[in-house]
């Protein structure tokens, strides 16, 4: 029953936030996050959670690289790159091999134990480093590997897990362990390092040639404090970083270094290399704590860079002149040095790719499903997103019912028909029951569970070129049967009891158990049984374009219209002046706050004011789209480029 006030409407009073809680906002545009990067020719080759990516930086342009296109495996372990012959090694779970840059062409080697049993303990337990002969060098949980391109292994004496790795200019490899860094001449013969010879770092965590020559260590000493280690020539010195700062990635720079810790990028160069020092106040030194250092300065510089990172960074690779930031869900940002914000960003924007609509259902926190009317669905685990459900298919729709089950409304290729599945894991089981419109390509502008438990669907198909709407669906998957529900004047259509709703149906939802509201562009609709009774500009409304609408735990419906958004308290229409602002999508939260999907980022009305999250906040862009809320209170927001999920 809608409920009936005096005076001017109020919205449900909102339960109070807690003064303890945050919003959390985390934007993606990407299924996973870049894991890897190794620049190999004038590519940047990125590692996520499936294949490779071998990056064009100038263009943008991405040529996605997996085991459909000859990798060995579908998770990349390690990357390294063989500069002098352009080959750029891969290891991955299903095996090992290299990529020629040159000739395009991939190489792969007979299967090995030794990559095998890496595999099983996942990402970070490989690391590869070119050997001067055209073979690789293989850090492994186990100890030291070597193989050439003649598929020849051999094992070193060097056991137990090796951290880091690297080749130094004069054919040396340094390889850092978790007791101590271990260096091996090209004759073969190995040293250990640790405090005694001045190399203050024992469990190691990164090795890189240093500016000027020699090598550089970062990790951490006995008592777990950071330390850095030089070595010049045959002389070992240490030092702490000052201010404090975690050195978190080290990429080749020219004859210098790019380092990246605490969300800032630093310059690492030689002293007396000639290059200008950035003038800054935040300035960073290296203070000697052992080893020569305590009779020479350093011979290193450490300048800040101006990037602003955005969060979330995974690593950091340089080409040429440019230098690369990896994120967990936004792609790759390019930035030039004197750059305080990135120029560009490398994205497959996965999640978007061909999206025109947004909804989403979950079993869990962890456990959701997505749907954007795109080819296949995602997964959402939480933390990453992985595509889902029937290649080739578009899937226009996920629902929930009341008693948990999800479903799906999909459509093979350019088929005529919608089919609706069950899905539980990543099993799709069909139903039998298909939805059909007169046209081609049907889509879904809704979808929703009734009180009752019958699937609503709007829907709208392909006329030629023309998009041409069809009103809903009803789908009784308790009894296998489809009703529709169009405007028509056919009197045999009325008696087998076709409602005469507006044909133009965009969104819908439900007041109680007998109610449906309707927002089409004739105006709202409001559904009792079999009456129907529409309201538009000439009945109250401001616009009647509407283009969502909702109804609070009150009974009060919000519609969202070109002219703002109306509140129908069961008599009147009111459009308060603290919503009129075109919104294209709204939903409303079991506390009664208002989300609404605008042109100006995600609105949030707690009938009283209006706060805005937009990309001052945490969103990648303003315009959004649609938004829409699951099961455990989140605000999922689709805009032309980005996905965001908010946590109030």
């Amino acid at each position: 029953m809608v409920a009936v006030l005096t005076g001017c409407p109020q919205p449900d009073a909102p339960v109070a936030p807690s003064t303890r809680g945050t919003v959390r906002v985390r934007a993606a545009t990407d299924a996973s996050a870049v894991r890897l990067m190794v620049p190999a020719g004038a590519f940047l080759f990125a590692a996520g959670r499936h294949g490779v990516d071998r990056w064009s930086p100038g263009s943008g342009d991405v040529l996605p690289l997996s085991n459909v296109h000859g990798l060995p495996g579908d998770r990349v372990l390690a990357m390294a790159s063989d500069v002098e012959r352009m080959w750029l090694w891969i290891a991955t779970d299903g095996g090992l091999g290299y990529y020629d840059v040159a000739a395009e062409t991939f190489s792969e080697l007979p299967a090995s134990k030794v990559v095998d049993v890496a595999a099983a303990r996942g990402p970070g337990e490989l690391h590869l480093a070119p050997a001067a002969d055209g073979g690789v060098w293989i850090g492994h949980p186990l100890g030291l590997f070597y193989v050439n391109p003649a598929a020849q292994w051999a094992p070193t004496a060097i056991t137990g897990r090796i951290s880091a790795l690297a080749l130094g200019e004069d054919g040396w490899l340094w390889i850092g362990t978790l007791d101590g860094l271990v260096g091996r001449k090209p004759t073969g013969e190995t040293y250990r390092y640790g405090a005694a010879e001045g190399c203050d770092v024992a469990r190691v965590r990164l090795v890189a040639r240093a500016p000027g020559g020699g090598v550089l260590v970062v990790g951490e000493n006995g008592d777990g404090k950071q330390r850095v280690a030089i070595r010049k020539g045959e002389a070992w010195a240490s030092y702490k970083v000052s201010p404090e700062l975690k050195l978190e990635a080290l990429a080749p720079f020219g004859d210098g270094l790019i380092a990246m810790g605490g969300r800032k990028l630093y310059a690492l160069d030689a002293v007396g290399s000639g290059k200008r020092r950035m003038l800054t106040r935040d300035g960073v030194r290296l203070l000697p704590v052992g080893g020569d250092a305590g009779a020479t300065a350093a011979p290193l510089t450490i300048d800040p860079l101006p990037a602003n990172l955005p969060a979330d960074v995974t690593g950091v690779a340089v080409v040429g002149r440019e230098i690369f930031v990896g994120t967990r869900d936004i792609g790759i940002a390019r930035l030039g040095v004197d750059a305080s914000h990135p120029d560009a960003w490398l994205r497959r924007r996965q999640l978007l790719d061909g999206a025109t609509t947004l909804t989403v259902a979950c079993r869990a926190a962890d456990d959701c499903l997505l749907a954007t009317g795109a080819r296949r669905a995602w997964r959402y685990d939480g933390e990453a997103f992985e595509p889902t459900g029937p290649e080739a298919q578009a899937v226009l729709a996920v629902v929930r019912d009341a008693d948990g089950a999800i479903y799906a409304l999909h459509r093979p290729g350019d088929a005529a028909a919608i089919d609706v599945s069950r899905v539980d894991g990543e099993a799709w089981t069909p139903t039998g029951m298909r939805i059909e419109t007169p046209g081609d390509r049907p889509e879904v502008s809704f979808a929703r569970f009734g009180p009752g438990g019958i699937l609503w669907v709007g829907l709208r198909y392909l006329d030629g070129r023309d998009v041409r709407p069809w009103g809903v669906a009803l789908v009784d998957l308790a009894v296998g049967a489809v009703a529709y529900h169009h405007a028509t004047a056919d009197r045999k259509e009325r008696k087998q009891g076709v409602l005469p709703v507006p044909i133009d149906v965009v969104d819908g939802t439900f007041a109680g158990d007998d109610e449906v509201w309707l927002a089409t562009t004739e105006g709202a609709a409001r559904l009792v049984g079999d009456e129907i009774t529409v309201w538009n500009e000439a009945s109250g409304m401001a616009s009647e374009l509407a283009r969502a609408i909702a109804v609070s735990p009150g009974g009060f419906v919000f519609v969202a219209t070109g002219a703002g958004v109306g509140m129908f308290d069961g008599e009147a229409w009111a459009f308060p002046r603290e919503l009129s602002f075109e919104v294209e999508d709204l939903a409303i939260a079991a506390d009664g706050r208002l989300w609404m999907a605008t042109s100006r980022g995600v609105a949030l009305y707690d009938g009283k004011k209006v706060k805005r999250l937009d990309v001052r906040r945490g969103l990648l862009e303003n315009d959004i789209l649609d938004v829409t809320l699951d099961e455990h209170g989140r605000v999922w927001a689709r805009g032309r480029e980005s996905l965001t999920v908010i946590t109030p």
